[in-house]
């Protein structure tokens, strides 16, 4: 499968179901920029001759920190140390998938997203900040990655559309969980009010 359809279709969508869906507000016009900024910056790139950063990898690994940041002081430590467990889970994957890729039966690709959004759901209770604090882990841990391995590559790139490919599952996978977690509650409060009719009628 091509790189980067993940992120250019999941990036669409949300742009499309912020601008479109979502009730006019600060929160929705900021949500809406931002997914405009993504896939607009990801075609420049910051190259430094051994290091290409793309302007994708910049924007989200700033506009995370900054989103973590308002919060209260206890909240950032905690949130700064998910988000380097993340980091440090992403590396273990990447270097044992590289040094045994035989163990790997599954893309690397989705065992990457799939595994860091159910640590995610382990450490983050607040569906809000769960998408923010993965994001800046993976931004870390990619960063992390390329510097572990520079021997062995002549040139690094940060931001490749394989990475944001697994961010953007990751991300989709944290908005799908809460979409099912709300239909549940609302099916639950449905049911409810069932019962509590018949118990009335009686």
């Amino acid at each position: 499968m091509m790189d980067g359809i993940f992120f250019y279709w999941f990036a669409w969508i949300g742009w499309a179901y912020s601008t479109f869906l979502m009730k006019a507000s600060p929160q929705r016009t900021v949500y809406s920029a931002s997914l405009l900024i993504l896939l607009i910056a990801h075609g420049f790139v910051l190259d430094t001759g051994f290091v290409s950063i793309n302007f994708t990898f910049l924007f989200l690994f700033l506009s995370c920190y900054l989103w973590i940041f308002r919060l209260p002081f206890k909240m950032v430590l905690y949130y700064v140390f998910c988000s380097f467990l993340i980091a440090l889970s992403y590396n273990a994957m990447l270097l044992f998938s590289m040094y045994d890729p035989v163990w790997m039966v599954v893309q690397v690709k989705w065992l990457l997203a799939c595994a860091l959004f159910v640590l995610s759901l382990l450490l983050i209770k607040h569906p809000r900040f769960r998408p923010f604090v993965l994001a800046a882990g993976y931004c870390e841990g990619e960063a992390v990655y390329h510097v572990i391995i520079k021997k062995l590559t002549w040139s690094i790139e940060l931001g490749s559309l394989n990475f944001l490919d697994v961010v953007s599952l990751s991300v989709a996978l944290c908005f799908v969980f809460e979409g099912v977690q709300q239909f549940g509650h609302f099916l639950s409060a449905e049911a409810g009010k069932g019962k509590m009719i018949k118990r009335v009628s009686r």
